[in-house]
């Protein structure tokens, strides 16, 4: 099936006139402000921060486009990945028409901003070992012309594994130059096997269906697998979400992207309010994303952190599972485990009680090593209840 992006798009978003700010009109970045006499823009004249912030964020998009390897207009910069959720649902889905489908236990926004724009959504479960039903999934958008929207988050909240692998090839790759092998080094006949049958499941999913597949990778510095950006050009209805708010320790900021093909990303910037992201974040994550060796470094003990928190959880009894985790935080099934959970707020450790999605299980976030051996300490004290 060809793709066409016109055919999906809301007629009045095709349609849309973007609201012309002073500050795009007169392109004012890159130029010294000094020099300039501004008078377009019905601005205070004083003030550390009188003026507009660059409605594209210029500078972010460029030192982004290095590191992904893109073109800056493959890039939206939003108000957290929230904004650019919203703006997928306006985008392209007409309210009380077009449905959209998740796969629960997921991230609860996709079908919050479902309600709020008026869309329906239709669930496709996750298998008993988390992993995507992709043959029910095909089934849905194959049969269903409404559906225009699916939402895949990978790696998962609040399961914690990947869902859908852009190129197992470089999985290997990585994992084997890690572990002191040779990058070309041959592949196995089973895993060569399992690689052609990803690649060509995800030639099915993404030719099969003529709506937006989303991968969300909210969570992706804390996997070795490939981000799906790298796949942009293979697949004209692929948007890939990612976010400030984790590996670089910025949810505050409230910064989060969306990467696409040139063409979507025009219908984000012309759908978006004309100053989305304010100057003090547009300043912070520049110079988070510059301060590189700083971000590994980070990411690395959040893992290093991870593996120890896996480890001692897996050493209580009354934790039943502890699921395999590629992101920050590490999901566990646990007997009673809202009693579990009341404890450990009483003792002032605040995780988060998962239960409602997935029967009796607690999802810790992989904090400081002092974090995480403060809550190993207060689960051993557990036993004296």
């Amino acid at each position: 099936m060809e793709f066409n992006l016109e055919n999906i798009v809301r007629k009045n978003i095709w349609n849309l006139k973007p609201y012309s700010s002073a500050r795009s009109e007169f392109d004012l970045y890159g130029s010294d402000k000094n020099e300039l006499t501004l008078l377009d823009a019905n601005e205070n004249p004083k003030g550390d921060l009188n003026r507009y912030p660059d409605p594209l964020q210029s500078s972010i998009k460029e030192e982004l486009a290095k590191q992904k390897d893109i073109s800056p207009d493959q890039i939206f910069v939003g108000n957290g990945s929230d904004e650019a959720i919203d703006l997928l649902y306006r985008i392209f889905c007409e309210p009380g028409k077009d449905t959209v489908i998740t796969c629960p236990p997921t991230y609860g926004m996709y079908e919050v901003s479902a309600a709020i724009n008026d869309v329906s959504v239709l669930k496709v479960p996750l298998k008993e070992d988390f992993s995507l039903d992709l043959e029910e999934i095909l089934k849905r958008v194959q049969n269903d012309s409404s559906v225009k929207l699916l939402w895949i988050c990978s790696p998962n909240n609040p399961t914690g594994n990947v869902l859908l692998k852009a190129d197992l090839k470089h999985d290997w790759q990585a994992q084997n130059y890690t572990r002191g092998g040779m990058m070309d080094m041959p592949f196995a006949p089973k895993f060569e096997a399992e690689m052609l049958e990803n690649q060509r499941q995800l030639d099915k999913l993404f030719g099969s269906f003529n709506g937006i597949i989303v991968v969300d990778e909210a969570y992706q510095d804390f996997t070795e697998n490939m981000s799906f950006i790298k796949r942009l050009e293979d697949y004209p209805n692929l948007v890939v979400l990612q976010t400030m708010s984790k590996a670089h320790g910025m949810a505050g900021a409230r910064v989060g992207f969306a990467f696409s093909s040139p063409e979507i990303i025009e219908l984000f910037n012309r759908t978006k309010p004309p100053y989305n992201v304010n100057e003090l974040s547009q300043k912070a994550v520049l110079e988070a994303l510059q301060n590189v060796e700083k971000t590994k470094s980070e990411i690395q003990e959040i893992i290093n952190n991870r593996d120890f928190l896996v480890e001692h959880l897996n050493s209580f009894d009354f934790i039943k599972e502890v699921y395999p985790s590629e992101a920050n935080f590490v999901l566990a099934k646990v007997e009673n485990a809202t009693q579990v959970y009341n404890y450990l707020r009483d003792k002032g450790i605040i995780i988060r009680n998962r239960s409602s999605q997935i029967e009796d299980t607690l999802r810790f976030t992989v904090g400081t090593m002092m974090e995480c051996k403060a809550v190993i300490t207060a689960l051993r004290e557990i036993k004296e209840i």
